[in-house]
């Protein structure tokens, strides 16, 4: 057509020129096009790789500039307490909250090298540990140092959730969690790796690479709390905030070992998470934690479902957290079911099914078979 047109103006040889040229140039365009936004995405993923890299040589400088000052701690010593005696020592004053701050910021930074589960120092650690001394009422989570999922918010970090996209999108305000956190005396200190988009099982993405299983560096860790679980599992944290929506902290805390918790819808505010998905209404995110053993998240679920919590975000029911059921040795009632009507579950989560349902039984609980309807609608009724 175009050539037709230009037939009635320019010879045959001049108007298949210019169409040649416009193709070619055309083409030329797009490749610069293309060329010039993948040199952009590299130049962002290396500057996120230098930001990183300039973070851990912050945490060696912590490090060494503290060890002289505390020569005579054990950091063995402080690294084997429980989250529950760690607090204790530190409410005493036995422990001070530089010392845990520092013993793990050593801690991760080995632990980093193995696995590959930190991307981000968070400095404002410093400063965070001057407001927790100055408290007047000691929180509950007093000076114990904590870990972030990255997509966590954090002010004036981005939580990019593995997409070299969000890279360099800095959070104004911390997240309703974090804010409570510090409420409570506890001091954020590093981020930690997640997979592409988060919604995965593995945990690796083209920014920061794979994160490995503590236990074994040929497997995974799990997803998309990949790196919280890893670092966790290795002793470089004693506590961590993750996510979940289908199961992002209970699969990397049973691939590496350690105990994780989604609570129930709306439990816990998830105000300033960063997600690459929105209006996401039938599965609900909620923040979670993620220890080394069942007391320690029971102690962050007491500590976060507080006046602080409520107050920041009006959906969240006002129930605080009920110590006489978490302590009570009253018999249960509980459901399980290892088919859902349509498919059944792989011999190996069979068997963890049965073993779960054993050990219910002997703990004197009463464990009831749910029964699954084939119908969808009926089940839904």
């Amino acid at each position: 057509m175009i050539l037709k047109l230009l037939g009635h103006f320019l010879p045959e040889f001049v108007a298949d020129l210019f169409f040649v040229t416009l193709l070619l140039g055309s083409i030329g365009a797009i490749f610069i096009v293309r060329w010039m936004s993948d040199r952009r995405t590299t130049m962002r993923i290396e500057r996120a790789r230098t930001l990183r890299d300039n973070g851990l040589g912050m945490m060696e400088k912590l490090r060494n500039r503290h060890k002289p000052q505390n020569a005579d701690v054990d950091p063995a010593h402080v690294l084997s307490l429980s989250l529950a005696e760690l607090v204790e020592q530190l409410r005493k004053g036995s422990l001070t909250p530089e010392t845990a701050l520092y013993v793990y910021i050593e801690k991760a930074l080995e632990v980093n090298k193995e696995l590959n589960c930190l991307t981000e120092f968070l400095p404002e650690c410093e400063a965070q540990l001057q407001e927790v001394k100055k408290q007047s009422e000691k929180g509950l989570l007093y000076g114990v140092p904590i870990s972030l999922k990255d997509h966590v918010g954090y002010k004036g970090h981005s939580s990019h959730c593995g997409l070299v996209h969000f890279l360099e999108i800095l959070e104004k305000e911390d997240s309703n969690i974090v804010k409570v956190l510090k409420k409570q005396g506890a001091i954020p200190f590093v981020k930690t790796n997640i997979p592409q988009s988060m919604i995965n099982f593995d945990c690796s993405n083209s920014i920061y690479g794979q994160t490995v299983n503590p236990h074994n560096h040929k497997k995974t860790c799990g997803g998309s709390s990949g790196g919280e679980g890893a670092l966790i599992a290795a002793g470089g944290a004693i506590l961590g905030v993750g996510s979940d929506v289908l199961g992002s902290i209970r699969i990397p805390c049973s691939f590496c070992g350690v105990c994780g918790l989604k609570p129930s819808g709306n439990r816990l505010s998830p105000q300033g998470f960063s997600s690459p998905v929105s209006g996401m209404k039938s599965a609900i995110m909620m923040p979670g934690p993620m220890a080394r053993d069942v007391d320690s998240l029971a102690l962050f679920m007491k500590a976060v479902l507080c006046d602080d919590m409520f107050q920041l975000d009006p959906l969240v029911p006002p129930l605080p957290f009920k110590d006489e059921v978490y302590n009570s040795s009253k018999r249960l009632t509980i459901g399980f079911y290892d088919t859902d009507g349509y498919f059944m579950s792989s011999p190996a989560m069979r068997r963890a099914i049965q073993e779960t349902k054993t050990l219910l039984e002997e703990a004197g609980h009463k464990v009831c078979p749910q029964i699954y309807l084939l119908s969808p609608v009926l089940n839904m009724v």
